[in-house]
């Protein structure tokens, strides 16, 4: 019989499996509510772009600031997903099931 858990499983190596899982649960699910979101406003965009309420150049000039300064945003991105242990198969198999089930 094959055992993937080592022979004495003590408190410090369930911290270091149960972390990265739980983050990664925590880190799926704020993904997934804010996939939702931004759906939701794209759909409402688009609604009140058909219906002539707002002029599709009322959207896009600010999308269009926001994707120029987004060289100052992706530093701070990258600083902070340096704090994510994505590497970590446990990480994954957390956002996964926070992602699909959460």
């Amino acid at each position: 019989m094959v055992t993937i858990l080592p022979p004495e499983v003590s408190v410090t190596f369930l911290a270091a499996l149960l972390g990265p899982l739980i983050l990664g649960f925590l880190v799926g699910l704020i993904a997934k509510s804010v996939l939702k979101i931004g759906l939701a406003v794209a759909a409402i965009v688009i609604i009140l772009i058909a219906m002539g309420i707002i002029a599709p150049e009322q959207v896009l000039t600010p999308l269009i600031s926001l994707f120029k300064s987004g060289s100052g945003l992706a530093s701070k991105v990258d600083q902070l997903a340096g704090y994510l242990p994505y590497s970590s198969i446990a990480f994954i198999a957390g956002l996964v099931v926070g992602f699909f089930k959460g």
